[in-house]
């Protein structure tokens, strides 16, 4: 214990005498244990991916993996600094109980992070919209999956929002299909027009030139017609082919002088007495 009635420096040399080794040793002990993890993990990250183990399971398992040395490099530190680490144990225990029922939240995030490994309904690498988020799969966490968007933004959503939520996966079959309108003058015939968008949709590097481009009558009003353009690609050219297909169709119409609905307004003239 400090003695109140010595001087203050001889009471900081005391307890630097007593305490100094301890704490220069768990301060060394705290930075190398924190390398050593650092070095383990990306060692362990290296071995998974020359095993060709799932990336879907890699950032989850080195998650775990680095919780769990970490609480063990905190209980070695201290141990040195002379706590009783078997009480202490026992402490975090029954803290770790309140934790858990204070947090449930993050650990059905944890339960949803599981779930989403066994069934995976996606992949990393995938493109996926869940809710009113759309983004390529950039690794599953313990709590949370990220998501990156065609526009470079990252999006973290908790693992519960995907197993408890429709998600739409856009890579399972490896191709999609494009939507896109165009209206044009009743003045034309549907054939016409179809020939037409057709013969331009196939100059898109980005159209798959299998699978034919579907032009189809949507609505007829007064003044146009509406048409529905479908176009499949594949999953990596989704946002350049809509704007391939857009811009073609325009140089076509461009070229062939068609053109858009007419606004016709009609004039009634009244006769004076």
């Amino acid at each position: 214990m400090l003695n109140t009635s010595e001087p203050f420096n001889e009471t900081i040399a005391r307890f630097a005498a007593q305490y100094g080794g301890r704490l220069l040793i768990a301060g060394l002990l705290m930075l190398a244990g924190y390398w050593l993890i650092k070095l383990l993990l990306n060692a362990i990250g290296r071995v998974f991916n020359r095993q060709k183990v799932d990336r879907d399971i890699q950032p989850f398992l080195l998650s775990f993996l680095k919780i769990g040395l970490q609480i063990v490099l905190i209980l070695s530190v201290l141990s040195t600094l002379g706590v009783e680490t078997t009480s202490f144990v026992a402490v975090i225990g029954t803290a770790g109980l309140a934790v858990g029922l204070a947090l449930q939240g993050s650990l059905a995030n944890f339960a949803g992070g599981l779930l989403i490994l066994a069934l995976k309904p996606f992949r990393v690498g995938d493109l996926i919209a869940v809710q009113t988020f759309t983004g390529y799969v950039e690794a599953v966490h313990l709590l949370n999956t990220v998501l990156v968007t065609t526009d470079n933004r990252t999006i973290t959503i908790p693992n519960n929002v995907l197993t408890t939520n429709a998600i739409t996966n856009y890579s399972r079959m490896g191709t999609v299909r494009v939507d896109s309108q165009v209206v044009v003058d009743r003045s034309y015939t549907v054939s016409q027009i179809r020939t037409l968008i057709q013969e331009a949709v196939s100059t898109c590097p980005q159209a798959l030139p299998d699978r034919k481009a579907d032009v189809l009558v949507n609505k007829l009003t007064d003044s146009g017609l509406l048409l529905d353009v479908r176009v499949w690609c594949k999953i990596d050219h989704i946002g350049q082919t809509n704007y391939a297909v857009q811009e073609a169709i325009a140089g076509a119409f461009a070229r062939e002088g068609i053109e858009g609905p007419r606004n016709e307004i009609n004039v009634l003239r009244f006769k004076t007495e």
